[in-house]
C-alpha cells in the first residue's frame, strides 16, 4: 500500500486525519505539520501499523574460512 494522508472535514467542523501505509512513528511525523496548521488536537489513536516494526534482514557470509 502507497502512503496516504486522508484529512476529513465532518458537516459540524470536526477534522480527523489518517495516516495509511506508515510504520511505527512514521504516521505521527507525516502528520504532525497538518495537525500543527489545524489547531489544538483533541484526541489521537494509533492503529495497529503504529506497533508493527520494518524488519530489515542482513545475511553476511564468508566463504573459504582457510588460514592464508
Amino acid at each position: 500500500m502507497s502512503r496516504q494522508i486522508r484529512v476529513k472535514v465532518s458537516p459540524t467542523g470536526d477534522v480527523l486525519v489518517e495516516a495509511y501505509g506508515f510504520k511505527g512513528n512514521g504516521c505521527e511525523a507525516a502528520t504532525k505539520a497538518i495537525e500543527e496548521a489545524l489547531g489544538a488536537k483533541v484526541s489521537s489513536r494509533r492503529k495497529s501499523d503504529y506497533w508493527s516494526q520494518d524488519i530489515t534482514r542482513q545475511n553476511q557470509q564468508t566463504l573459504g574460512g582457510g588460514d592464508s
